[in-house]
């Protein structure tokens, strides 16, 4: 005679085998079922405490269970979100998710509110009383903090150079604006949270300026504006061709500025095609200015008198 299937003993005839269904459970929770997610799928107290005391399932938090091991560390994530009320992917492992830049792989961290005291066997549970809504988000249907909220929780764990790093490639790949990360820091900033002030630094370096913009760029404009000239129109499209751009410019004066990123314009190539298009704003009426990171970083007050020279000579007629 034909069987249905193993059913567990002492589970109701016909239901649908407990165990596999709490490992299907399990699996998509990184190895980690919680008592009622048991309960539900068939087994009672008594056995859910038999499997723990024969070693089949070892308890982890007060309210999970880990039946299957699974040692990626985005498997013991998805454990600590199921096992721990309320836990949210934070810090490197929600940089990670979000695939912020400089950010190492291998780390596995939550958040969960302070008045919690849960752990969790080999995961970083990170505690907050100010996690917002509007500080969350959902990545492969896990709860996530945003990109901007990530990067502020960052600041208690980075040193200030890392962060500055993260910061910048953040900013530059329109991860998130300037704004946006003073505003998350804001809402969470009090007196002796970690990474407060670091962040609070790193982002004062880099508030004028396009906020999509690299370090040379931002330092650039800070150059200018802290040697007393004009708010200039930054990432300015050139009249003529409005797809390209300046790096900054000033209208009225049709005078720009380009930084010459060593990165960027070393090649031959590239030189080349950069005077290219100075010589085509010449011929509609631009005057262009180019300056290196040395020029920047060495000789800042030529730069400013050079720009301000260049405004005075292309002042528009009153």
């Amino acid at each position: 005679m034909g069987t249905t299937g193993f059913v567990t003993p002492g589970a109701h005839p016909g239901l649908v085998n407990p165990d596999r269904a709490i490992a299907q459970i399990s699996v998509r929770q990184g190895g980690v079922v919680r008592r009622d997610q048991a309960r539900s799928s068939g087994l009672t107290d008594d056995q859910i405490d038999t499997r723990v005391k024969d070693g089949r399932w070892t308890r982890v938090g007060k309210f999970g269970y880990r039946t299957i091991e699974m040692t990626d560390p985005m498997d013991r994530v998805r454990a600590a979100i199921a096992a721990l009320p309320s836990a949210v992917v934070s810090h490197e492992s929600a940089a990670n998710l979000l695939r912020v830049p400089r950010i190492p792989k291998g780390a596995a961290t939550v958040l969960v509110h302070s008045r919690t005291t849960h752990d969790f066997p080999g995961v970083d549970v990170h505690r907050c009383h100010d996690l917002a809504d509007a500080h969350l988000t959902e990545v492969g249907g896990l709860p996530t903090t945003t990109i901007a909220r990530t990067v502020v929780d960052l600041a208690a764990v980075l040193s200030r150079g890392h962060l500055a790093v993260v910061t910048d490639e953040v900013l530059a790949a329109k991860m998130a604006t300037v704004q946006e990360l003073q505003s998350v820091l804001d809402d969470v900033a009090r007196r002796g949270k970690p990474g407060v002030s670091k962040l609070r630094a790193v982002l004062e370096t880099r508030g004028p300026g396009p906020e999509s913009g690299t370090a040379f760029e931002r330092l650039g404009a800070r150059v200018l504006l802290d040697g007393g000239l004009p708010m200039p129109e930054f990432e300015f499209p050139k009249p003529w061709d409005v797809e390209q751009r300046f790096d900054l410019a000033y209208p009225l004066h049709r005078l720009a500025v380009e930084w010459d990123s060593r990165r960027w314009h070393t090649q031959v190539g590239a030189f080349a095609r950069d005077r290219e298009r100075d010589r085509k704003a010449v011929l509609h009426g631009w005057r262009v200015l180019r300056f290196a990171w040395e020029d920047l970083t060495e000789r800042p007050d030529h730069v400013v008198e050079t720009v301000r020279h260049a405004l005075e000579e292309t002042a528009p007629p009153t």
